[in-house]
Protein backbone atom coordinates (compact mmCIF):
# COMPACT_ATOMS: atom_id res chain seq x y z
CA UNK A 1 0.00 0.00 0.00
CA UNK A 2 2.68 2.07 0.54
CA UNK A 3 4.76 1.56 -2.51
CA UNK A 4 1.52 2.52 -4.28
CA UNK A 5 1.19 6.07 -2.22
CA UNK A 6 4.71 6.28 -2.84
CA UNK A 7 4.15 5.53 -7.07
CA UNK A 8 1.50 8.39 -6.65
CA UNK A 9 3.20 10.96 -5.22
CA UNK A 10 6.29 10.79 -7.43
CA UNK A 11 4.07 10.72 -10.54
CA UNK A 12 1.93 14.20 -9.16
CA UNK A 13 5.44 15.53 -8.31
CA UNK A 14 6.72 14.57 -12.28
CA UNK A 15 3.86 16.23 -13.89
CA UNK A 16 3.77 19.41 -11.55
CA UNK A 17 7.82 19.65 -12.86
CA UNK A 18 6.87 18.68 -16.26
CA UNK A 19 3.88 21.89 -15.84
CA UNK A 20 6.63 24.19 -14.40
CA UNK A 21 8.90 23.39 -17.09
CA UNK A 22 6.28 24.43 -19.69
CA UNK A 23 5.76 27.28 -18.15
CA UNK A 24 8.73 28.70 -18.25
CA UNK A 25 9.48 27.46 -21.91
CA UNK A 26 6.71 29.28 -22.52
CA UNK A 27 7.38 32.85 -20.90
CA UNK A 28 11.34 32.43 -22.13
CA UNK A 29 8.97 32.47 -25.72
CA UNK A 30 7.28 35.22 -24.79
CA UNK A 31 9.95 37.38 -23.20
CA UNK A 32 11.69 36.50 -26.58
CA UNK A 33 8.93 37.39 -29.03
CA UNK A 34 8.43 40.97 -27.49
CA UNK A 35 12.13 41.45 -27.56
CA UNK A 36 12.29 40.64 -30.98
CA UNK A 37 9.05 43.09 -31.98
CA UNK A 38 10.53 45.46 -30.07
CA UNK A 39 13.51 45.18 -32.20
CA UNK A 40 11.68 45.21 -35.31
CA UNK A 41 9.84 48.56 -34.01
CA UNK A 42 12.53 50.33 -33.25
CA UNK A 43 15.13 49.13 -36.04
CA UNK A 44 12.96 48.04 -38.32
CA UNK A 45 14.30 50.02 -42.30
CA UNK A 46 12.24 52.40 -43.53
CA UNK A 47 12.90 54.11 -47.00
CA UNK A 48 14.26 57.65 -47.24
CA UNK A 49 12.40 60.93 -47.94
CA UNK A 50 13.38 63.36 -50.82
CA UNK A 51 12.77 66.41 -48.53
CA UNK A 52 13.78 69.27 -51.63
CA UNK A 53 15.88 69.34 -55.01
CA UNK A 54 17.53 72.65 -55.43
CA UNK A 55 19.07 73.20 -58.95
CA UNK A 56 21.45 75.72 -59.42
CA UNK A 57 22.29 76.68 -63.16
CA UNK A 58 25.24 78.77 -64.13
CA UNK A 59 26.00 80.77 -67.69
CA UNK A 60 29.16 81.14 -68.63
CA UNK A 61 28.68 81.87 -72.20
CA UNK A 62 26.63 82.33 -75.03
CA UNK A 63 26.23 83.29 -78.35
CA UNK A 64 24.78 82.46 -81.86
CA UNK A 65 27.15 85.16 -84.03
CA UNK A 66 29.78 84.72 -85.47
CA UNK A 67 29.71 80.57 -84.57
CA UNK A 68 27.01 79.07 -82.08
CA UNK A 69 28.55 78.90 -78.26
CA UNK A 70 27.64 77.32 -75.25
CA UNK A 71 29.17 77.24 -71.71
CA UNK A 72 27.19 76.52 -68.66
CA UNK A 73 26.89 74.18 -65.73
CA UNK A 74 23.75 72.39 -64.38
CA UNK A 75 23.59 70.78 -60.48
CA UNK A 76 20.34 68.78 -59.07
CA UNK A 77 21.28 68.41 -55.70
CA UNK A 78 19.54 66.19 -53.45
CA UNK A 79 18.37 66.84 -49.67
CA UNK A 80 17.66 63.27 -48.22
CA UNK A 81 16.22 62.64 -45.19
CA UNK A 82 16.76 59.13 -43.44
CA UNK A 83 13.90 57.89 -40.96
CA UNK A 84 15.41 54.66 -40.07
CA UNK A 85 17.67 54.39 -36.93
CA UNK A 86 20.00 52.56 -39.39
CA UNK A 87 22.58 54.65 -41.55
CA UNK A 88 21.82 54.51 -45.13
CA UNK A 89 24.98 54.12 -47.54
CA UNK A 90 25.30 55.07 -51.39
CA UNK A 91 27.80 54.07 -53.94
CA UNK A 92 28.95 56.34 -56.62
CA UNK A 93 26.63 56.65 -59.68
CA UNK A 94 26.79 57.91 -62.78
CA UNK A 95 23.33 59.62 -64.63
CA UNK A 96 22.61 61.12 -67.91
CA UNK A 97 21.73 64.56 -68.71
CA UNK A 98 20.19 65.34 -72.08
CA UNK A 99 18.99 67.93 -74.43
CA UNK A 100 16.35 66.94 -76.57
CA UNK A 101 16.58 63.09 -75.62
CA UNK A 102 20.16 63.52 -76.93
CA UNK A 103 23.50 63.05 -74.63
CA UNK A 104 25.21 65.96 -73.92
CA UNK A 105 26.89 65.72 -69.82
CA UNK A 106 26.71 63.45 -67.06
CA UNK A 107 25.78 63.62 -63.18
CA UNK A 108 28.18 61.57 -60.85
CA UNK A 109 26.85 61.06 -57.50
CA UNK A 110 29.78 60.47 -55.32
CA UNK A 111 29.61 57.69 -52.45
CA UNK A 112 28.43 58.74 -48.91
CA UNK A 113 26.36 58.06 -45.89
CA UNK A 114 23.06 59.69 -44.61
CA UNK A 115 23.11 58.64 -40.57
CA UNK A 116 20.12 57.06 -39.02
CA UNK A 117 17.58 59.81 -38.42
CA UNK A 118 19.58 62.41 -40.16
CA UNK A 119 19.11 64.79 -43.45
CA UNK A 120 22.02 65.08 -45.51
CA UNK A 121 22.19 67.21 -48.82
CA UNK A 122 23.99 65.07 -52.18
CA UNK A 123 25.59 67.13 -54.27
CA UNK A 124 26.79 65.30 -57.54
CA UNK A 125 29.24 66.86 -59.70
CA UNK A 126 27.93 67.36 -62.99
CA UNK A 127 29.54 68.70 -66.24
CA UNK A 128 27.55 69.54 -69.40
CA UNK A 129 29.36 69.80 -73.24
CA UNK A 130 28.18 72.95 -74.51
CA UNK A 131 30.10 72.14 -77.48
CA UNK A 132 27.60 69.24 -78.08
CA UNK A 133 24.25 71.62 -77.15
CA UNK A 134 25.21 74.16 -79.64
CA UNK A 135 26.04 71.26 -82.18
CA UNK A 136 22.67 70.38 -81.96
CA UNK A 137 19.84 70.87 -84.73
CA UNK A 138 17.44 72.39 -82.03
CA UNK A 139 19.92 74.94 -80.49
CA UNK A 140 19.13 77.48 -82.97
CA UNK A 141 15.81 77.37 -82.72
CA UNK A 142 15.59 77.46 -79.22
CA UNK A 143 18.22 79.60 -78.79
CA UNK A 144 15.73 82.41 -80.71
CA UNK A 145 13.19 81.28 -78.98
CA UNK A 146 15.29 82.36 -75.81
CA UNK A 147 14.75 78.83 -73.56
CA UNK A 148 17.26 75.82 -73.95
CA UNK A 149 15.30 72.83 -72.08
CA UNK A 150 17.44 69.95 -70.16
CA UNK A 151 16.32 66.93 -68.45
CA UNK A 152 18.69 65.99 -65.48
CA UNK A 153 18.55 62.73 -63.74
CA UNK A 154 20.70 61.97 -60.45
CA UNK A 155 20.64 58.42 -58.68
CA UNK A 156 21.96 57.95 -55.38
CA UNK A 157 21.83 53.76 -55.10
CA UNK A 158 22.60 52.04 -52.18
CA UNK A 159 21.42 50.20 -49.05
CA UNK A 160 20.36 50.55 -45.59
CA UNK A 161 21.88 48.68 -42.83
CA UNK A 162 19.94 46.47 -40.45
CA UNK A 163 20.93 45.63 -37.23
CA UNK A 164 24.36 45.95 -38.66
CA UNK A 165 23.34 42.16 -40.04
CA UNK A 166 20.91 42.75 -42.91
CA UNK A 167 20.97 44.83 -45.70
CA UNK A 168 18.16 46.29 -47.31
CA UNK A 169 18.33 47.76 -51.10
CA UNK A 170 17.26 51.43 -52.12
CA UNK A 171 17.18 53.62 -54.89
CA UNK A 172 16.64 57.52 -55.01
CA UNK A 173 16.42 58.77 -58.33
CA UNK A 174 15.41 62.36 -59.48
CA UNK A 175 14.47 63.22 -62.52
CA UNK A 176 14.41 67.49 -63.48
CA UNK A 177 13.31 68.78 -66.32
CA UNK A 178 15.59 72.55 -66.62
CA UNK A 179 14.38 75.01 -69.01
CA UNK A 180 17.55 77.65 -69.03
CA UNK A 181 16.37 81.55 -70.77
CA UNK A 182 19.56 82.34 -72.19
CA UNK A 183 19.08 85.75 -72.67
CA UNK A 184 17.84 86.51 -68.64
CA UNK A 185 20.46 84.70 -67.25
CA UNK A 186 17.30 82.68 -65.26
CA UNK A 187 15.91 78.83 -65.16
CA UNK A 188 13.00 77.39 -63.90
CA UNK A 189 13.26 73.74 -63.18
CA UNK A 190 10.75 70.79 -61.93
CA UNK A 191 11.69 67.80 -60.30
CA UNK A 192 10.42 63.90 -59.84
CA UNK A 193 11.97 62.12 -57.23
CA UNK A 194 11.13 58.35 -56.68
CA UNK A 195 12.17 55.87 -54.21
CA UNK A 196 12.63 52.39 -54.66
CA UNK A 197 13.17 49.74 -51.87
CA UNK A 198 13.58 45.87 -52.30
CA UNK A 199 14.73 43.57 -54.99
CA UNK A 200 13.38 46.09 -57.25
CA UNK A 201 16.21 48.79 -56.56
CA UNK A 202 18.94 46.25 -57.29
CA UNK A 203 20.42 43.28 -56.35
CA UNK A 204 21.71 42.23 -52.30
CA UNK A 205 20.84 40.25 -49.90
CA UNK A 206 18.39 40.77 -46.74
CA UNK A 207 15.16 40.92 -46.15
CA UNK A 208 13.14 44.36 -47.31
CA UNK A 209 10.59 45.73 -48.34
CA UNK A 210 7.51 44.63 -50.47
CA UNK A 211 9.40 44.17 -53.79
CA UNK A 212 9.61 47.03 -56.59
CA UNK A 213 7.79 48.99 -53.84
CA UNK A 214 8.14 52.74 -54.60
CA UNK A 215 7.03 56.51 -53.71
CA UNK A 216 7.13 59.47 -56.32
CA UNK A 217 7.67 63.36 -54.90
CA UNK A 218 6.84 66.35 -56.84
CA UNK A 219 9.82 69.53 -56.41
CA UNK A 220 9.66 72.87 -58.36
Amino acid sequence: MSDDNNNKGSSKARRRAHRLACCVALGVLVILGALALAFYLRYRPRPPRVVATPVDVGIEEFRLLPHPALKLSVGVHVVVSNPSNAPFRYGAALSAVTYHGAPVGETLVPAGEVGGGATARVEPATVVDGVKVAESPHFASDAVAGVLPFVAVARVVGKALVLRAFEVPVSVEVVCLVRIYVFHGESSSRCVATVRTGSGAGSGSGAGFPEGAGRAQEHD
